[in-house]
C-alpha cells in the first residue's frame, strides 16, 4: 500500500515541477517582447477613408479625448487619417502657437515617435464646397506640393486630425497634411 501512495506523490511532484516549468517558460518568453510603443509602418493610400474636411472638423471623440484644464486644446487619440479633396486658398502662414503645442501634446501622449511630428509648422488654406480650413503640412511636403502643378488646382490630400484649439470664441481642428495626389 505504501508504494501505491509513493508513486502519487511521485507523479504529483512531478506535475508541480511541470507546472512550474511551464509557468517559468512563459515568463521567459513574455520577457523577450518589447515594452512600450511598437514599431510602426507608414500610411499607405488604403489606410486613408475617403471623406471631407467638414465632416472630419465635426468629429468629436469626447470620451476619449484629453482636453487641458483651462479647456484651449482637445488632443483626441483618433487620428483618422483621411484623404480629401480641395483647393489651395492662396494663402499661408506659420502654425498658431496653440497649435504646435496640441501637437506636442498629442506627440507625448500617442506617438511612438514624437519627433516625427516637430517638422509641422506651416499652416496652408485650403477650400472645400465654399468652407476655409487650415492645414498643417511640414516643410518637405509643403515645398513637394509647390514643386507640383496641383497648388492650383483640386487635389487629394492625405491627412490626420490631432483634435481642436480654441482661437477666438470658436473651436478650430488641427490637421496635419502628410501626403497628396493628383486627384483620381
Amino acid at each position: 500500500m505504501k508504494s501505491v501512495v509513493s508513486s502519487s506523490g511521485d507523479i504529483m511532484t512531478k506535475l508541480v515541477h511541470l507546472l512550474l516549468l511551464t509557468i517559468l517558460t512563459a515568463i521567459a518568453v513574455n520577457a523577450q517582447n518589447p515594452t512600450g510603443p511598437g514599431s510602426k509602418r507608414p500610411r499607405t493610400p488604403e489606410d486613408y477613408q475617403a471623406g471631407t474636411l467638414k465632416e472630419l472638423a465635426a468629429k468629436h471623440s469626447i470620451v476619449e479625448s484629453r482636453g487641458n484644464k483651462l479647456e484651449t486644446m482637445v488632443v483626441d487619440p483618433d487620428i483618422s487619417p483621411t484623404r480629401v479633396r480641395a483647393t489651395y486658398a492662396q494663402l499661408t502662414r506659420r502654425i498658431v502657437e496653440s497649435k504646435a503645442e496640441l501637437i506636442r501634446q498629442w506627440a507625448r501622449l500617442y506617438a511612438g515617435a514624437p519627433e516625427t511630428y516637430k517638422p509641422y509648422e506651416v499652416e496652408v488654406l485650403f477650400t472645400e464646397n465654399g468652407n476655409k480650413y487650415w492645414l498643417t503640412f511640414t516643410k518637405k511636403t509643403l515645398d513637394s506640393f509647390w514643386d507640383s502643378d496641383k497648388w492650383n488646382k483640386p487635389v487629394d490630400l492625405f491627412l490626420i486630425r490631432m483634435g481642436a484649439v480654441k482661437i477666438g470664441g470658436g473651436w478650430e481642428p488641427v490637421f496635419l497634411v502628410e501626403s497628396f495626389q493628383k486627384p483620381k
